[in-house]
């Protein structure tokens, strides 16, 4: 009986040594291990679940169910099947879109990472519309506390004309390791008249750590509060979620 304590107090410390060496979710990496599998949201912030929260008629609809699946082909490299609002209720096409992204590892340290991310992304039937581009996505902790994630890129019209760029930034906060609140804004619009049009939206959420694999949370984004026309009207509410294996 007594060598038995002794053996689950011996994995009761081993288990609380691996979870405190364990990144907290806002210092995880955006890459995979090799052979892992992971289901999320967009990997910034990993929103996986979008509901319409603007005023009127339209409040709570659409809603878009957006799994992202990635595998870690490399230390370096990670591959993903995305989607903007994947199976969308409410849409005209219950299906919306899909596309595909390539994570490469290119800097990282223990308080830096930045990864080349690199989209193509397809949407609508009739007219089918498909773009690809991409930029960079990474991560730089002021303190064990607060991070900086950002992920800029380039989106060029393959079947129409037109260029989107996206200059998105959130600070995530680790009041414990359980708990992760962040803010997030940024620039967004058609390159063309580019300055004289771009939105600034903002938003806030919470994620909380649930096990080594599995985070959930909640976000809160307003679609153009302090860009041209900018109002409080246009809002959506969501779920966050990631899953590793």
């Amino acid at each position: 009986m007594k060598r038995l304590l002794i053996i689950a107090a011996a994995l009761t410390v081993s288990a609380r040594a691996a979870a405190q060496a364990e990144p907290t979710y806002a210092h995880r990496s955006f890459l995979l291990p090799t052979g892992g599998f992971q289901i999320s949201g967009d990997p910034a912030r990993n929103e996986l679940v979008r509901v319409n929260a603007s005023e009127g008629d339209t409040f709570g609809k659409p809603v878009g169910i957006a799994p992202h699946f990635y595998w870690g082909v490399s230390r370096e490299v990670t591959l993903g099947i995305t989607h903007e609002w994947g199976i969308c209720l409410g849409c005209e096409r219950i299906y919306n879109d899909t596309g595909f992204a390539l994570l490469w590892g290119l800097l990282s340290s223990p308080q830096f990472e930045l990864d080349l991310h690199m989209r193509a992304v397809a949407s609508s039937i009739d007219p089918f519309r498909m773009a690809i581009g991409g930029g960079v996505i990474g991560r730089y902790d002021f303190s064990p506390s607060v991070s900086l994630v950002f992920d800029p890129s380039l989106m060029i019209g393959v079947t129409h004309k037109g260029a989107t760029l996206s200059l998105p930034g959130w600070f995530f906060f680790q009041p414990s390791p359980a708990v992760s609140p962040f803010v997030g804004t940024g620039l967004y619009g058609d390159v063309e008249g580019f300055f004289g049009h771009f939105a600034i939206p903002v938003e806030g959420g919470v994620m909380f750590t649930v096990s080594a694999q599995v985070d959930l949370g909640a976000i809160l984004r307003v679609y153009n509060l302090l860009g041209h026309g900018g109002s409080f009207d246009g809002r959506e509410l969501g779920m966050l979620a990631r899953f590793r294996f």
